[in-house]
Formats: structure tokens, C-alpha cells, sequence
């Protein structure tokens, strides 16, 4: 035999045990995504690389070092998708659902995985899983707190503890072009002594130093003047409006000088929902208002914000918090054994019943002691036992702990079920 072939580095198997979690958020998503009236789009995993190179920008990461850029067979520069907001940007354009004859106001959401070659880490894959949600011609800070109270509100239902909402306002693009200078007068005689990466990222981006995780550049970086206060007063007067809101509505913020989000297309409102049981990859969720890229890639001026969850951060911290889901399997154990086509009949009546619950047959070719035994590995607390010589309503649970059994009528599992575990 040859040598076994694994998976690529940052590319992982979800096994049966993490795909639970996986469900369970898109669940989730699905119907809170619904109850907001929010439409989804489906885009190609596979894009040409300039929608990234013009969106992006490409003194970022993603573009100079991240992409999985290639020439296909056609001599095309594609890539695969590192994120998502310039996807479902490039299909509203194309589909005609933003134009430039008049701004027609869009809600979408999307979710499915996107790749970017960078170091994995806990949590943090060269294939990832991203939710997010994009709205488009909407200029009020009511659609930003709406964004914030939707992710607020699946934060809650996850019973996620220690998560801060960190906020923000890069101002106008011109505010954002005058902030990078006054960072470089400031701290241009101490970055001399830094590696190449920084100097490049300083020369290049110096806005993205701000979120830097190197402990000696955030020391820098700290004594900058704030910039909060070099925003013009339209964009400040907005961002004070939107605080006021949060605060009406009892959602705890940080205003954080060093949210500046790593994508140029960013303009006033940014935020990040961070989780300290991370570490230093600790952003869960990110976003902001991003005003000028319609017109970057698609000609026609239409306001836009956004945000992105990444599902596999959410997944670790599910884990630290010994998150319970509602998938129990409940086997079914034939007493007495034979391949009696009685089981299937039985075990089928009770699935087209109790659609909500999940239930699983065990091999009833083997002795009903093994059955049993087996069983215990699915649901080490009870069992569903069947006698399959007859066709009947009556049906056996199965308590591991105290070794005892419970005659019942079919229609009375759900209770019974449901008093066990209450």
C-alpha cells in the first residue's frame, strides 16, 4: 500500500461531531435573516482577481499575500473568493439590482466558505466559513443599528459571554487620507528600528498599524491624537447620532481608536465584536459603511454597509462554553431480533410522527445484547426498545442508568422524551 494522502495545511475535515454546530448556526442565521426580511444571493466561489485588486486594494494582505490567484486554462486571472462584500457587490451590478437611473435599497445576506493562505491558527483556517450581510442604498443610521441589534440579538441566543462591541468612524475618504498623515509625522523617526513587514505597511497603509497585534507598535500607536477628532463634523455628528441610539437601546460599546477594519473601501462607521477567550484573533464579527465602492466598481454613487461573522471563531467559542444543542439521537434496539421488516414498519411510523426528533436503527442482524451495547455509544441515557415478532403501538424506553424499561403507547414518546431530559 502507498503512503496515505491528508488533507492540505488550513484546509479541515468537518467531522460529524463539529458539522452539529455548523447546523445549528445556519439554522439560526436563517431565521433571523428572516425575520428582517433579508434576501439572500448565491455567488461563485471562483471570481477574476481584479474584483478583489480594485475593491480590496491592494496594499492589503489579502491581495499581496492571501489570494489563491491563479491563470486558468483560458489565460484568465482568477482567484478564489477571500471575501464576501465584493461578490455580492459585482452580482447586484450585474444582475441590475443597483443602477444608475435611481437607487433601488437592497437587503441581502450570504454564507459559505472563502479562502485566503495565511497562517492557520485555533479557529483560523486557509478555508473559512463567512456569514454576512450587505445593505444597499440605505444612509441612516437606523440601518447600521439594525445591523447591530440583528448580530446583538444572535450573540444573546448563543449565550455567548465576554463579547465587546468595539466602534469607530474613519470619517470620509479625505479624513482617512489625512489621518494616514498625521501617523506618519508621528511616529516615522520610531519606525526605523522595525522589521521590513511594518516599515512596508507604514509606507504602504499606515491606518492598518492601528489594529497591529506587535505589543511595541500598539504602544506607539496609542499616543496618536484620536481619530475621532479629525473626522469631519457631518461624519462626527452621524457617529454621535448612531452612539446615542446604541445607548437608547442598552447595547454596551467601546469606542476604540484602533478599529480601522484592513479593507480600503471603509468609510465612518466601523466596528468589530470582539472575544477575549481568543486571543490575539479575537474579532467574531466586523463591519462598517462603505459609501464609495458601488461607485468604484459599478459607476453609480449608492451608500452601502456591511459586516461579516466568521462561523468558525463562533464554533470555538460554542466549545469553551460547553454549548448543548438539541440533536439527540435516539436509537432504536430490536428486542427481538431477526431482520423482521415489523421493525422497519414500526421505526418508520414513529419517524413520520416525531419529525422533530432524531433516531437511529441499530443492526438488527446482530444479538440484541450487541444492539444494546451499541446503542449505549449513541445515547448513553436511553433507548428505544421494539419487538419485532408483532405489529403494535406499544413501544419499550430504555433507562442505561437505573437498567429499567417503560412500557408506553407511540403516541406518548414525545412526552415521556421530553420529561427525561426536562
Amino acid at each position: 500500500m502507498g503512503n496515505k494522502i491528508n488533507s492540505i495545511k488550513g484546509f479541515q475535515d468537518i467531522l460529524p461531531k463539529d458539522a452539529i454546530f455548523y447546523r445549528d448556526i445556519e439554522k439560526m442565521l436563517l431565521s433571523l435573516t428572516n425575520s428582517f426580511g433579508i434576501k439572500e444571493v448565491r455567488t461563485p466561489i471562483l471570481e477574476r482577481s481584479e474584483l478583489f485588486n480594485r475593491s480590496i486594494g491592494d496594499s492589503t494582505d489579502i491581495v499581496n499575500k492571501e489570494m489563491y490567484a491563479f491563470e486558468d486554462k483560458n489565460g484568465d486571472n482568477i482567484c478564489l473568493r477571500p471575501e464576501g462584500t465584493a461578490g455580492i457587490l459585482r452580482s447586484m451590478i450585474q444582475h441590475n439590482m443597483i443602477y444608475d437611473r435611481g437607487i433601488k435599497k437592497q437587503k441581502i445576506w450570504y454564507y459559505g466558505p472563502m479562502f485566503r493562505h495565511e497562517n492557520p491558527q485555533k479557529g483560523r483556517y486557509r478555508q473559512f466559513t463567512q456569514f454576512g450581510i450587505e445593505y444597499f442604498g440605505y444612509d441612516d443610521t437606523n440601518s447600521e443599528i439594525e445591523l447591530i441589534l440583528m448580530m446583538s440579538t444572535f450573540f444573546k441566543s448563543l449565550n455567548l459571554k465576554n463579547i465587546k462591541l468595539h466602534i469607530n468612524s474613519l470619517g470620509s475618504l479625505a479624513d482617512r487620507n489625512n489621518y494616514k498623515e498625521i501617523i506618519k509625522s508621528n511616529i516615522s523617526d520610531k519606525i526605523e528600528s522595525f522589521e521590513e513587514p511594518i516599515k512596508l505597511t507604514f509606507n504602504k497603509n499606515p491606518l492598518r498599524l492601528l489594529d497591529s497585534k506587535n505589543e511595541n507598535i500598539a504602544k506607539i500607536c496609542a499616543e496618536l491624537p484620536n481619530l475621532l477628532e479629525n473626522i469631519n463634523s457631518d461624519s462626527k455628528n452621524k457617529f454621535d447620532d448612531f452612539v446615542k441610539k446604541l445607548e437608547d437601546l442598552g447595547i454596551e460599546y467601546i469606542i476604540d481608536n484602533s478599529i480601522v477594519r484592513g479593507l480600503d473601501y471603509y468609510n465612518d462607521l466601523v466596528f468589530e465584536w470582539k472575544a477575549d477567550q481568543l486571543g490575539a484573533q479575537n474579532a467574531i464579527c466586523a463591519g462598517g459603511r462603505y459609501d464609495n465602492l458601488v461607485n468604484e466598481l459599478g459607476d453609480t454613487s449608492v451608500p452601502a454597509i456591511g459586516l461579516a461573522m466568521g462561523v468558525e471563531r463562533i464554533i470555538e467559542l460554542l466549545k469553551n462554553e460547553n454549548y448543548q444543542n438539541n440533536h439527540i439521537i435516539l436509537p432504536f434496539v430490536d428486542e427481538h431480533g431477526g431482520n423482521n421488516v415489523n421493525f422497519i414498519k414500526i421505526t418508520n411510523k414513529i419517524r413520520e410522527k416525531y419529525k422533530n426528533f432524531n433516531f437511529f436503527n441499530t443492526d438488527t442482524s446482530a444479538s440484541f445484547k450487541s444492539q444494546l451495547k451499541y446503542a449505549k455509544k449513541i445515547n448513553p441515557d436511553i433507548a428505544i426498545l421494539i419487538d419485532s415478532s408483532k405489529l403494535s403501538d406499544e413501544i419499550k424506553i430504555y433507562y442505561t442508568s437505573s437498567n429499567t424499561n417503560l412500557k408506553i403507547d407511540i403516541k406518548d414518546l414525545n412526552k415521556k422524551i421530553q420529561d427525561f431530559y426536562e
